[in-house]
Order: C-alpha cells, then structure tokens, then sequence
C-alpha cells in the first residue's frame, strides 16, 4: 500500500474529557468549522409543539399539494440513562411516519438515522452528545416515500459533565483515520492499588468520537471486556470469571447470562463456595463482580448436560445465528505419573483447568461445546503455567493450563477458532452440525502445530479474529519469544500485531500450511520496543486500517519501592500497513502515564445505530 498524502493533524489533551489543547496542522476542513449557533429553545415549552409542513403538497406551487394533509406531529426529549450524555425522544403522530432526530449545540452536531418503519409513535436514543453540552432537539417526519413532510422542536436538554474518575488520555486525529466510533475498554487512573475518586470503579467502557471527544460511556461492578457491538446495537461484555452482560445505550441490561455447573441447583450462587479453594486477595472482587449495578436483570443460568462449566471469561462473541460464543472452564483428572513428569519439585496432587468453548442460545440453552482437552495433548503441551500454584485462576490443586483468551466463528469455514495463550497455539474446531460435545479439530497452528508456518509463530498470544478473506489477525504479546531477554538491551522482548494467511482448502489437509503475511511492532518515545505482556488486541478497520491495542505495557504488579518500575499503561494506535511489515500511525491514544492504567481491547463501530430499526442508506 503506497504512503498516505500529507495530513492535516489534529492533537488534542483531554483530561476527564475536557479539551486542555487542541493543535491543528497546516491545513485546513470545513468539518472543523464551528457550526452555526442555534436559536435556544425551552422544553417547558415545547415538550408538545404542532408541526410545521414542509416538502411538497397539494397546495404548494411547485407539487400542487395541500399543506393541511400534512401529519400533526409532537415531540419531547429528556435526559435518560447512566452516563448522562443520552437523550430519549418520544415523537407522536396523527398517522405512521419516519423519522430522524437532530441535537445541535453552538459547535455540534448529532442525527440519528430515518427509522426503518412508519409509526405513529416512536422512541428514539439520542447517542453522541459531548459532555456538559446544551443540545437544541428537533424532529423530522417522512412519508412512505422518503420525503420530509413535518418538522417538530422537542425541547432542548443539557448533557452531565465527566465523572471526576475518567480517564485521562492524549489523542492525536488525522484525516487518514478510519471513520467510526472508538471504544476503550480502560481502567480509570489508579494510584497504586487504591482509586483516587470516590465512587471510581475497577473498570469502565468509553467511547470516543472522530474528534477524540467522549459522547459515551458504561461501566458496572467488576471487570468490562471484550466488549462487541450486537446487529441490534446492544453491547455484549464479559464480567469474568462469572458472566456475561448485554447492556444497551442507556447502560441498562437487556440479557445477563452466568454459566452452571451439573451439580448445582438452580437459584442464587452461593458466596461460601467461591472461597473455597479461591485466593483470598479475590475473594472480595468476585463476590462484587455479582452484585451489578441498581436494577440489574437477574441472570439466566447457562448449563451443559455433558460438561461441568465453571466460568465466564474473557470472550463473548455475537453469532450470525443470534447465539452467543464464550469461553468457560472445567476441570480435567492428572494422574500421578503426569503429576511427577510436569513439576518434579511438587509433591502435593493437582488438575488441570481447560477452557472449553460454549454456544448458547440467548434463553440459556447450550447448543454446543468444544474443550481444548480434545484438541491439544497436555503430556506434549503442558505450556507455560502448569507449575504455577497462584494466579487468577490457578490454586494449589488445580492449574490453569490453557488460559483461552479469545474465539471467534469463521462463517466461511464453518470453524471456531481459539487463542489458547499458555500454549502458544490457536486451534480451529469444526463448528458441525451436530448439537452437544464436539471434538473434531481443523487445525493447531503454533507450538506442535499441525499446519507448517511459513514465518513467526505466536507467544503468549490474545485476540485472534478472522478477516473477511479469511487471514488471521493476532496480537502476539511475545512472552518468552526466543532470542529476547529483558535483561539484554540489545534483544529486548516486543509485541507486535501479525497478520497470517491460512490455505486450507483443499480436500487433503496434508496440502494445508499458513504463512505470515503482515507485522507491526511499534516503539516507545524512548526507542525501547513497546512490549505489552499481557491483555491487548488487533483489529482490522473498515477502510483497512489496522487498530491495535498495546494495553499492558509496563511492570505488573507496579512496585512503588522499586525505582526502575514501569507504571503500566496502554498505547492504542491505527496505522496504514504497508508491504509484509510496518505501517504509518493515523490515530494514537496514549494514556496517563503518571498513574498506572490498562485497556484490554478498543473497538472501531461505525455508528451507534445498527439493526433492523434503522433504513440504511
């Protein structure tokens, strides 16, 4: 791909989202061109205003339209949901009409889409607001051939301004960047381990627009990852180890899913048996991780009649089919001879944790289940933690050997594909059409892979997902990569983003292999290779742009008695790649590095409205 043309670039230093300053290149947009201030209307006063005909009617000179014939349409916006920066519009007419919302404040802008169906009443999310902003509301009806026949005014509202928690950031905007809402799934600033705002949760959902400003966030008790836009424009979100959230655009929930294991009796989960055998330190955590927030939907249980699932963790993807795809847990028997040949030096009894992939419909039902135990031999792959007793998930008696991170459903092969990180390995089941266990794997590419590789393989690994042609996009975290130490200055261990291609078409898997076909690693300001050990994603954007989340950069845990210690903080840029490596950098989101703060995954939507409900262009 050729070099992009000169940019005009936009810097912008937000703290707690307000703009401290704005930096404009050498050139000029009219976009950026403060629009025309509007007239301030009260909604006292307007929360229920006749139309205004417009368009063309029997009495009009140009159609010979009669303006009486015009609908009598009514409207009223008010502030809704938790962020603050939402707005409802219910609009009211005499007969079935279309229409779209406009909010304009002196410098901004927000239309929703035309609705897809014609009623005589609608209610509309207003989404896209900035912070401590008055937005004048109006409305736009249509008749059933797209035309505009009516105008409302349905008040004015004015937004909330940022919690004092919210994270402060620096954003550098060019034109080159992919359009779209940006989505960072961050950790407020903290002070080493105690918040410094009252009331400032462990984690938060914030959304950005092209202008770096934030119109929209979430957040709720526990932990928020993995976050996906539905075709409905809800959110799914995975609170590990427990569940899975689906929150719409006022942050409130519309599905809550926990998963069940065989043996346990249908109702509340009892917190007595979280803690046994469970780290102490997390104890607390968990059991705050359940609560969600005031007025939460109680969660439906998800249970598989032939594998115990013992948790929700870190992925939950939307299937073209409506069913959901999370990762779970369960627990696999060693003997005491595989005991003694992983970790001579112990001498007490222990199993393995194995992440197990899970399809359920949105009532709960498991459809099917696929466990990495099937697929990957644990006396070949023991991987990297089958000897560590402490952890998220490991304990004395039970290790966590896999530690899945990501999976997706590749719809053109009819596949699921799964990041299993403690194996260095990403493994492809057959996604059959037979319900209940399935055991038939595709392809292992990595460590004892069963595919050649015609490049570097992954360390450690998060995020894989599946390109429209079919390629693999990965983010390699790059723990333990040969050839780097952290003690070598000359060999320092990186991360990068990679892109493989996967030829496995033919009827012969013996003709099946994967390349590598794309990389990008990036550096800090102090030319050190900017190494994320942990957590992190890649994603390849609308226009073909690569977005990649280095989100754990830095020391974990941050020791503030050690000088040399790295506060952890997260590097998220968009760049154009170019040839088989490298590429330049068209948006970058650098957190505050003066207080340790990580991000897990950002997304790129297009837009707050998808679904059915809206007519697309």
């Amino acid at each position: 791909m050729s070099p992009a043309r000169p940019l005009c670039r936009r810097s912008r230093l937000v703290a707690a989202g307000v703009v401290l300053a704005v930096v404009v290149g050498a050139c000029s947009s009219d976009d950026d061109a403060a629009a025309p201030e509007s007239g301030e209307v009260e909604a006292d006063e307007t929360d229920s205003v006749a139309a205004e005909p417009t368009g063309t009617g029997p009495g009009d000179t140009e159609s010979g339209s009669d303006t009486a014939d015009a609908p009598q349409v009514e409207a009223a916006a008010t502030l809704e949901g938790q962020s603050g920066l939402v707005a409802e519009a219910v609009v009211t007419a005499d007969r079935p009409v279309a229409v779209t919302i406009t909010a304009t404040s002196a410098d901004h802008t927000v239309e929703t889409p035309l609705t897809a169906e014609r009623l005589g009443e609608h209610t509309i999310p207003i989404v896209g607001m900035r912070a401590d902003t008055e937005y004048t509301v109006s409305v736009t009806a249509y008749d059933e051939t797209g035309e505009p026949v009516a105008e409302a005014a349905a008040g004015s509202v004015t937004t909330d301004a940022l919690p004092e928690w919210m994270p402060n950031h620096q954003i550098t905007v060019t034109e080159a960047a992919a359009p779209g809402i940006t989505l960072v799934e961050t950790s407020p600033p903290m002070d080493r381990g105690e918040p410094r705002f009252e009331g400032q949760p462990d984690q938060v959902l914030v959304a950005y627009d092209e202008d770096a400003e934030i119109v929209w966030w979430y957040t709720n008790t526990g932990s928020i990852g993995a976050v996906e836009q539905t075709d409905d424009g809800t959110f799914l979100s995975n609170y590990w180890p427990f569940g899975i959230r689906e929150n719409d655009v006022y942050g409130e929930l519309v599905g809550h899913w926990r998963p069940q294991a065989r043996d346990v009796v249908e109702g509340e989960v009892d917190d007595d048996a979280l803690q046994d055998g469970v780290d102490p330190d997390q104890v607390d955590l968990w059991i705050g991780a359940l609560e969600g927030n005031p007025g939460d939907m109680e969660p439906l249980p998800v249970r598989a009649d032939w594998v115990d699932l013992n948790s929700f963790h870190h992925e939950n993807w939307p299937m073209p089919n409506g069913n959901v795809l999370a990762l779970s847990t369960t627990i696999h028997e060693l003997s005491d001879e595989q005991r003694a040949a992983f970790c001579p030096r112990q001498n007490h009894p222990f199993d393995v944790i194995s992440d197990v992939v899970v399809e359920f419909e949105p009532d709960g039902t498991v459809v099917r289940t696929w466990d990495l135990w099937d697929a990957i031999d644990v006396d070949e792959n023991p991987g990297s933690y089958m000897c560590i007793d402490t952890g998220i998930f490991s304990e004395v008696q039970e290790r966590d050997w896999t530690h899945a991170n990501s999976v997706v459903y590749d719809p053109e092969r009819d596949a699921i594909i799964i990041s299993s990180r403690h194996t260095d390995q990403i493994v492809a089941f057959d996604h059959l059409e037979d319900e209940g266990h399935q055991t038939q794997v595709r392809w292992i590419m990595g460590t004892n892979g069963t595919i050649p590789l015609d490049g570097e393989q992954t360390y450690h690994q998060h995020a894989v997902e599946v390109l429209d042609n079919g390629d693999l996009i990965v983010y390699d975290n790059g723990n333990d990569r040969p050839g780097t130490d952290p003690d070598d200055p000359d060999n320092l261990p990186y991360s990068r983003a990679v892109v493989y291609e996967v030829d496995d078409a033919s009827d012969d898997p013996a003709d099946w292999s994967a390349r590598q076909v794309w990389e990008h690693t990036a550096d800090e300001d102090d030319g050190t290779p900017v190494y994320a050990s942990f957590i992190s994603d890649a994603d390849v954007l609308s226009n073909g742009n690569v977005l990649i989340t280095h989100g754990g950069i830095g020391d974990q845990p941050p020791d503030p008695e050690d000088p040399d210690n790295v506060p952890l903080h997260a590097l998220i840029i968009e760049v154009i790649p170019e040839g088989d490596s490298g590429g330049e950098t068209v948006w970058e989101f650098r957190s505050d590095p003066s207080t340790p703060s990580t991000s897990y995954r950002a997304e790129r939507i297009d837009t707050f409205y998808v679904g059915d409900r809206w007519r697309t262009p």
